[in-house]
């Protein structure tokens, strides 16, 4: 790195990944930041490296991939200009101040020298290292949420992650953004990226409250509920599936809990304009409008096993997990642990060779053989068999 520093007026260590060395955490994402000529610095650094550099002429900057799948951005450092709240800057080369205030929040505007004559000094205009002990997040202008809304959702994520907390002044302004309705105008695509990313931190639970505590969540949608009950449900739900195996992501389970007083309609318009794709819809929603019938009906009458499968199999897993979060029903668990995997050995096929003709019967006395096997009356092969031969000779007729 030594001969390569010397390509460029300064050179140094940006952003995140000093955050994260002061707070001793790992840290893959290494971003550079170069006074000079970022994209020929990049060729040079990819050549060192045996890898390739992506350039983007536009912005000044490039990915540098070498390895088994490493990567290191390198960008010149730059200001930023915003023609519109929320909308992608336009940018021009400037000092590496400059770039430093750029950013978000002053714990991301550190940086450390790597040229070899200062090699990591730290370079904190602006009290990051300090805000970094406190555990305080501190916009470094006005502007800033208002130039780029989403800085909330980063807040947000810090704090989840890391017990950083906005201090008052930030804490106001992000107010003030959300007050004006800035947030509500991102594209449908960052707030769906952005309430994805937040739901899958470790501690997504704590940034569900703080949506609340914010108004982000009625910002997002007025039917949206960032409260303590959307936390501990989103809680309950996740430890839940990592116990029992489920295979539901975190995101999923958060926006339900957070959207569980929608209406199925509303649920459906507010997650189609956030472009997310069908299938997840169609869990969400389920989970959102089925989960409470499933726990209300658990609570008024015993179900044997085959009616408990019929009535979570159609919205699973996600509505009868959420059920299960909102009180521990020993037959749900039950569906979960082992009526779920309960599956007929013989097919379709099996009945054809009998004789029943294709037609939507054979799916029906699938679904009947599966029904007795669900509630103990038949065990293996033989007596699937048996009792398929049965059902169609019933269908058979005289």
């Amino acid at each position: 790195m030594a001969s390569l520093s010397d390509r460029a007026d300064g050179l140094f260590l940006v952003g995140g990944t000093i955050r994260d060395i002061l707070l001793g955490e790992d840290n893959f994402d290494v971003d550079i930041a170069v006074e000079g000529d970022a994209i020929a610095f990049a060729r040079s650094l990819a050549a060192a490296l045996s890898g390739r550099a992506t350039p983007h002429e536009r912005f000044g900057t490039a990915i540098v991939l070498y390895g088994d799948g490493n990567r290191i951005d390198v960008v010149t450092t730059r200001t930023e200009f915003y023609d519109a709240p929320g909308a992608l800057p336009a940018v021009e080369r400037a000092s590496l101040r400059e770039d430093l205030f750029r950013r978000d929040f002053t714990i991301n505007a550190m940086a450390a020298s790597l040229k070899a004559a200062d090699l990591g000094r730290l370079v904190d205009p602006f009290g990051g290292r300090v805000d970094l002990d406190q555990r305080v997040l501190r916009v470094l202008h006005n502007l800033s949420f208002i130039d780029d809304p989403t800085r909330i959702f980063r807040g947000i994520r810090y704090e989840a992650r890391h017990g950083f907390r906005l201090e008052e002044h930030s804490t106001r302004l992000a107010r003030g953004c959300i007050e004006m309705g800035l947030v509500g105008d991102l594209s449908s695509a960052r707030l769906r990226d952005e309430l994805v990313t937040l739901l899958e931190e470790p501690g997504a639970a704590r940034g569900i409250r703080r949506l609340g505590e914010l108004g982000v969540d009625r910002a997002i949608h007025p039917h949206l509920r960032g409260d303590q009950e959307a936390a501990s449900l989103f809680e309950q739900a996740v430890d839940l599936r990592d116990e029992l195996g489920v295979d539901a992501p975190a995101w999923r389970l958060g926006v339900a809990a957070l959207a569980r007083t929608m209406t199925s309609d509303e649920a459906y318009d507010w997650l189609e304009r956030l472009k997310v794709r069908r299938r997840d819809v169609d869990r969400i929603v389920g989970a959102v409008t089925v989960a409470p019938r499933i726990a209300e009906r658990l609570r008024g009458e015993h179900l044997d096993p085959a009616q408990m499968v019929a009535l979570a199999d159609a919205f699973a897993p996600d509505a009868p997990l959420l059920a299960l979060a909102r009180e521990d029903y020993p037959s749900l668990r039950d569906y979960f642990t082992r009526l779920r995997a309960v599956q007929l050995e013989i097919r379709g096929a099996d009945l054809v060779a009998m004789g029943l003709p294709e037609s939507p019967r054979i799916g029906e006395v699938l679904a009947e053989l599966r029904r007795r096997k669900l509630n103990g009356e038949l065990d293996g092969r033989e007596s699937e068999l048996a009792a398929a031969r049965e059902l169609v000779a019933a269908t058979a007729g005289p």
